[in-house]
């Protein structure tokens, strides 16, 4: 030890073969810590959203189908209490929307439980669609009873031979206001704060159920209105199918958008807060990207959105980093489900390229 502290560090440093040894050891050390933080799946954040959601999701469903399973029993228990006797139609369709609402929520349950199963080699990318089917089917039943309750309130018009309770209509009625009021505040989302890709917590089976409270309670008060009316002025019963003609029109404008929010899931559409020329902007600011094309953007579900895309870059030997940098840039700024980069040399390019080519607007 005295001879080495005397003779300088020189003569001290280890030999050779030790100092590559250990050299290679810290690459290694270095590698090993650069794969574990890039690892594919290492950004969380979407998957646990997601997990988040579909609980809140259940746990709001299973809720409403309580609350609306008991309205539902006092407000039929046999159509003879509020049907029958009440003789309104405009009660009637409150109930069979209520019906229909309790019918929607056990498929948006049925369809949640779908989600929840694991991929398989069938279906790779797992049972996520079956939340888009099941809050597809929820509006078609929702256009179907409305169109029944439509050519029932036509028939009316035509046939004005009936007799209506004022005062059961009005207390149904009142009931009902309340009940959808609570459905509609149980059923609202809530989202996280201001960010891209907020809607890591919009669940379509609980959006389709919160367009269903939120269209019966206005049918609610637009009932209690036509209630009011005919209990001061009975001669002008004819308010109970117009009650039912204003609800259908406003019931049918309220699916309009879940509806369109659909069949862009369904036609592999960008998800709202996910624009196309944003995200390939922020894809061209990573250092050494030249060019950025194949890009696509779909939703697998309203809150899962997929990005896959070619980058161009100028130096090849650093695409490991290149591929980490992008995928920390996206994941930074959006919350995807998944991400699929491929590295290419800007010299493999070929302009006329039918599918390099950038997609219309």
């Amino acid at each position: 030890m005295l001879f080495c502290k005397f003779k300088g560090s020189s003569e001290c440093s280890p030999p050779l073969a030790t100092r590559a040894l250990l050299f290679r050891q810290q690459q290694e050390a270095e590698v090993t810590g650069a794969n574990r933080a890039y690892h594919c799946h290492s950004y969380s954040q979407a998957y646990e959203n997601r997990q988040r959601e579909q609980h809140q999701a259940r746990r709001k469903l299973c809720v409403a189908s309580v609350i609306c399973t008991f309205f539902m029993i006092a407000e039929i228990t046999g159509k003879y209490v509020c049907g029958h006797i009440a003789g309104s139609l405009a009660v009637l369709s409150d109930a069979a929307h209520i019906l229909v609402d309790l019918t929607g929520f056990l498929i948006s349950l049925l369809s949640l439980c779908l989600t929840s199963k694991p991929p398989t080699k069938q279906c790779t990318f797992g049972w996520h669609r079956a939340e888009i089917l099941g809050a597809l089917m929820s509006m078609i039943i929702v256009w179907m009873v409305t169109g029944v309750l439509i050519y029932l309130a036509c028939m009316r018009l035509l046939h004005p031979d009936y007799d209506i309770d004022a005062t059961v209509m009005l207390i149904t009625s009142a009931c009902a206001v309340l009940t959808n009021i609570l459905l509609s505040l149980i059923l609202h989302q809530t989202g996280p704060g201001h960010s891209h890709g907020a809607q890591a917590l919009s669940n379509a089976s609980l959006q389709a159920a919160f367009v269903h409270a939120i269209g019966d309670l206005f049918q609610s008060i637009s009932v209690l209105i036509s209630a009011l009316i005919i209990f001061f002025k009975p001669q002008y019963k004819i308010a109970d199918p117009i009650c039912t003609f204003v609800f259908s029109i406003f019931v049918l404008a309220t699916t309009i958008t879940i509806l369109r929010d659909i069949l862009t899931i369904l036609m592999e559409g960008t998800s709202k807060g996910f624009a196309y020329d944003a995200v390939k902007a922020r894809i061209l600011t990573v250092e050494k990207v030249e060019s950025v094309h194949d890009l696509h953007v779909w939703a697998l579900t309203m809150n899962q959105t997929a990005l896959s895309a070619h980058i161009a870059t100028a130096d090849s030997t650093d695409s490991q980093k290149i591929l980490r940098d992008v995928t920390q840039a996206l994941f930074e700024q959006y919350s995807f489900h998944s991400i699929t980069i491929q590295i290419e040399s800007g010299q493999d390019q070929k302009p006329d390229c039918v599918f390099c080519q950038e997609p219309r607007d």
